[in-house]
């Protein structure tokens, strides 16, 4: 599972320090500087989530980590419903953060290394 964690880390760094290039390839149009922004704190939260999860993942952590990507499906869940624009960019965040979410929470289930 350390997979996923590596891959929020690599998603996080790129969105903090590219995040023209990540709107870019996506959208397929340049970003303007106040999406850029927006994505340099989604890739903040990343790179915190995604160290915290390797530094101590205790199920606590795991499922509140969880509960924030989440509550982050449900933003572009709304983003897929009113804006058309950024549906596509919605749909595939929105899935992304389901499935580290679905990640985590399964993490979580599993007992710690050593417990009986």
């Amino acid at each position: 599972m350390r997979l996923m964690q590596g891959t929020r880390l690599v998603w996080g760094g790129l969105l903090v320090a590219a995040p023209g290039v990540a709107l870019e390839v996506v959208t397929g149009r340049p970003g303007t500087p106040s999406q850029e922004w927006v994505l340099r704190v989604l890739g903040t939260r990343h790179l915190l989530q995604g160290g915290l999860d390797l530094a101590r993942p205790t199920r606590g952590l795991l499922r509140y980590g969880a509960a924030v990507d989440l509550l982050h499906a449900a933003t572009c869940a709304g983003a897929v419903a009113l804006s058309p624009a950024w549906r596509r960019v919605a749909l595939l965040d929105g899935a992304g953060a389901v499935g580290l979410a679905a990640g985590g929470l399964f993490r979580a289930r599993r007992p710690a290394p050593g417990a009986p």
